[in-house]
């Protein structure tokens, strides 16, 4: 059987320990996971496409769509 080979921490690429044991996964330590969350939310990070508008947005939630 072929060995699997360990991730790497998306910020600084070191090995990242699997779940339980890390609560950070997929990230090696917190303070990796709050840089990423540090750059969502200065917008270095986008999601491809045109942004929904607040009418589209509504229009979804009343048809029920989403994750839910």
């Amino acid at each position: 059987m072929t060995k699997r080979p360990q991730p790497k921490c998306p910020i600084c690429e070191k090995p990242v320990g699997l779940r339980p044991e890390n609560q950070s996964f997929p990230f090696c330590s917190v303070r990796c996971k709050q840089q990423d969350l540090g750059k969502w939310l200065g917008g270095d990070y986008s999601v491809a496409g045109r942004p929904a508008s607040p009418h589209e947005i509504a229009d979804e939630l009343r048809r029920g769509g989403g994750d839910n």
